[in-house]
């Protein structure tokens, strides 16, 4: 996934942005009719976001940028989100069927969500502090 955004702030370890969409440029582009952005009808939407911060661009607060969001690392994400609970609660419901055969079934669903809170730490822990942020690809002219 793209988007265009504008750099509002620039901290330690991440940039604050604000994305845009594309619109012609109109007259007086520092009308208060246009907002007066200082961007000709530039569209910002005030949608704000976070980016990590580029190793090899010069930004600077103001520049128009591309970001991009890999695909892969955002299905990755929604695996281990969904995926790494959803799999230890199915393994604790047969886990705890097979070594209690006896047990009653609100029992087995308590189990069953400790394992899911189980299986959401585990993805907590394993994550650290990596960082999942877009990435700014480019400055726009």
């Amino acid at each position: 996934m793209i988007r265009m955004a504008v750099i509002v702030k620039i901290n330690d370890s991440w940039i604050d942005l604000l994305s845009f969409d594309e619109v012609e440029s109109a007259e007086n582009c520092d009308a208060p009719a246009s907002g007066g952005c200082g961007h000709c009808a530039c569209g910002i939407s005030g949608r704000s976001f976070r980016a990590g911060i580029p190793s090899d661009l010069a930004i600077k607060v103001g520049d128009r940028v591309e970001v991009s969001a890999s695909t892969a690392r955002a299905f990755g994400s929604f695996l281990a989100v969904i995926g790494i609970p959803a799999l230890v609660g199915i393994l604790s419901w047969k886990l705890i069927g097979s070594v209690y055969s006896a047990i009653n079934e609100p029992a087995r669903a308590l189990v069953t969500s400790f394992g899911v809170a189980l299986g959401a730490g585990i993805t907590v822990l394993a994550a650290g502090k990596k960082s999942v942020l877009p990435e700014i690809t480019r400055i726009l002219e």
